[in-house]
C-alpha cells in the first residue's frame, strides 16, 4: 500500500510541476479572483473573503500528513475564524464523494472545495501536498509552507502578518 502511494504521489507531483512557472504565485502575489466549486455545490469566489487572512490548503485524502494535519487545522479555525481568518481546503484532483465523506469523517466547519481538473493547483505551482498558502487581507500572498502545519505555526504566521501592518 506504501509503495502505490509513494507511486502515486510522485506522478500527482511530477504532473502538478509541468505548469509554467511563470504561473506560480510567490511572496508578495495578488491572488487572482478565481472560482471555486465548494463540496456543498455552492460556487464561491476568492474576492468573496478579500479582508480576511486567509489559509489555502491544498490536500488529497491519499497524503497521510493531509490526513494528520486536519485536525489540527479545524483546531485554529476554530481559535481565529473570530477575528477573520479563514481557511479554504482545496482538494487536488479528487472526486465530491471523496472530499464529502473526508470532511464528514472529520467534521470540519471550514469550506472544502474542489479543483478536480488541477487547474487551480497549477495557477499556484503547487509541487507537493499538503501546500499551505498564507493570504494577508489585501489578497496577497504572505508566506507558502510546503508540508505540515499546526495551530501554532498558523498563530506565529498569523502574527508576523499582522505584525507587519498587513491588514
Amino acid at each position: 500500500m506504501r509503495f502505490v502511494i509513494t507511486v502515486l504521489s510522485i506522478f500527482i507531483v511530477t504532473l502538478l510541476s509541468c505548469s509554467e512557472k511563470s504561473a506560480y504565485l510567490v511572496k508578495g502575489d495578488a491572488v487572482p479572483d478565481i472560482e471555486f466549486l465548494a463540496v456543498d455545490g455552492e460556487t464561491l469566489t476568492f474576492n468573496e473573503y478579500k479582508g480576511k487572512t486567509i489559509l489555502i490548503h491544498f490536500w488529497a485524502d491519499w497524503c497521510s500528513e493531509c490526513r494528520a494535519e486536519f485536525p489540527k487545522l479545524e483546531q485554529a479555525y476554530q481559535k481565529y475564524k473570530k477575528d477573520g481568518f479563514e481557511i479554504l481546503a482545496v482538494n487536488v484532483a479528487q472526486s465530491k464523494s471523496h472530499v464529502q465523506s473526508f470532511k464528514d469523517e472529520f467534521g470540519l466547519n471550514f469550506p472544502m472545495l474542489m479543483d478536480e481538473n488541477s487547474s487551480v493547483a497549477k495557477k499556484f505551482g503547487i509541487r507537493g501536498l499538503p501546500t499551505n498558502y498564507f493570504i494577508g487581507k489585501e489578497g496577497r500572498v504572505e508566506r507558502v509552507i510546503i508540508g505540515w502545519v499546526d495551530e501554532e505555526q498558523i498563530s506565529l504566521v498569523l502574527n508576523n502578518i499582522n505584525s507587519k501592518g498587513v491588514n
